[in-house]
């Protein structure tokens, strides 16, 4: 019988809902962010050039349009991802550059929307989507989807 599947979080949702949870840790307990938090109280932005991040999924189904489903190595189990931006950063991390930096991992996904759909109108729109990546890869690494290495 096959496990049940989790849905990774849709962060953009909870982006206009404002429904954050208080604080967003590694499963072994490692504070990721605190959302209602200034920029510079996250310790994965503080971070950023220090800690690494290093893949801990097979893929297990490609869903076309509508994402993948991924197995977590460690415990098995099944994560459904339907976003895009979480799909290229742990993609990348997987298959490019094991051991990037949580700043490298973010750089590469910003340069990629550039390069896919121009430059960000003004630094609030760049600065609300860099903060979706952030959130995007502390869920990933939450569901255990990236292993985070401190450095």
């Amino acid at each position: 019988m096959e496990q049940g599947i989790i849905e990774f979080p849709n962060v953009l949702e909870m982006m206009e809902k404002e429904s954050y949870p208080e604080r967003i840790e590694a499963p072994d307990g490692t504070l990721l962010l605190l959302p209602y938090a200034t920029w510079g109280e996250q310790p994965l932005v503080m971070n950023r050039k220090k800690w690494r991040l290093f893949a801990n999924y097979t893929p297990y189904k490609d869903l076309g349009d509508d994402g993948a489903i991924l197995q977590v190595n460690t415990t098995g189990q099944l994560v459904k991802v339907n976003d895009n931006d979480v799909l290229g950063m742990i993609g990348y991390v997987r298959l490019d550059k094991p051991g990037a930096t949580v700043d490298e991992v973010i750089s590469m996904e910003l340069a990629r929307t550039v390069k896919e759909t121009g430059e960000f109108k003004n630094d609030d729109q760049f600065l609300a989507y860099a903060w979706n990546l952030y959130l995007c890869l502390a869920y990933a690494i939450q569901y255990g989807l990236l292993i985070l290495v401190k450095g």
